[in-house]
């Protein structure tokens, strides 16, 4: 979805070629394994190209391909939806957004030692981290949301998830299990298998915190400064130790400082000479 509203501004400019063209140009989503020339004849039969068409006709052939018949509910987990909230209300009549948000220094925790799909570590920067955790609560607020926190998700599962049913209104025979946790593990493509080894089994509860014993008190406590506002709103507990190591404070903040400011300056050079996509990025609201 992301992918074809950021390439097309506006429904007239939509082609069955450019369409065709941009979807497969991403790896993930040639990892569906739908076919080009099935999905260009679905489009090419359609009354009328617009975005509710486009993503209707994607997500049956999809479902066509995997054997499925059309479920009650179809999930769409992915980047970026949170920048696009106004106009996908706009496309569907009755849309439900499910907000999972994590505790911010779980989210830097993790980040640390993660590959992204692109095979480069993702960003270990405690300020890009922070400020686009600060970001996205700035940015979703005022916005019909189910919010949902993965703590809560992980340690009350099936609770979290009928109440999440409940809301949505999901009939009794729609929430009947009928596969294993391997078999939806199976189904996720080659380039991003290595971003949810946790997707195997049930869910792991000590992985909600396991940033309390890797990260330094430096970093927790920088953390905590700058998120102290949403953290708390969020219910999360601040950790807010007294003695720490004021020496140890400024080194991880001229460290990641020079490094957040570099970062910068690199997405600028790239985004303007190599992607040339910087003034798209801006208008956008998404230069990082």
């Amino acid at each position: 979805m992301p992918l074809i509203l950021e390439n097309f501004e506006s429904e007239k400019v939509l082609t069955v070629n450019g369409i065709l063209e941009t979807i497969y140009s991403e790896p993930q989503f040639c990892e569906w394994g739908v076919s080009r020339e099935i999905l260009r004849a679905c489009l090419d039969d359609l009354e009328s190209l617009n975005y509710r068409s486009v993503f209707d006709a994607v997500i049956s052939e999809y479902l066509k391909m995997r054997g499925e018949v059309s479920p009650e509910l179809v999930v769409v987990k992915g980047p970026r939806l949170d920048i696009h909230l106004k106009s996908l209300i706009s496309i569907y009549e009755t849309p439900y957004f499910i907000n999972l948000i994590r505790d911010g220094r779980a989210v830097y925790n993790s980040k640390l030692e993660m590959v992204s799909v692109t095979g480069m570590k993702m960003s270990n920067n405690i300020f890009q981290a922070s400020l686009d955790w600060k970001k996205k609560f700035r940015r979703l607020a005022g916005q019909p949301l189910i919010t949902i926190r993965f703590e809560d998700l992980v340690v009350n599962t099936a609770e979290i998830v009928n109440q999440l049913f409940d809301v949505i209104g999901i009939s009794k025979s729609g929430r009947e299990i009928t596969g294993v946790q391997q078999d939806y593990h199976k189904l996720i493509g080659k380039k991003q298998i290595h971003l949810h080894t946790n997707v195997k089994s049930a869910p792991d509860k000590s992985i909600a915190v396991k940033w309390k014993n890797s990260l330094s008190d430096e970093e927790i406590w920088v953390y905590e400064h700058i998120c102290r506002k949403d953290l708390v709103e969020n219910g999360y507990e601040l950790v807010d130790k007294k003695d720490i190591s004021r020496g140890g404070v400024i080194c991880l903040l001229v460290r990641h400082g020079a490094h957040w400011v570099w970062l910068k300056v690199r997405n600028i050079y790239y985004y303007t000479f190599v992607d040339r996509s910087l003034i798209q990025k801006i208008k956008g609201k998404r230069f990082e």
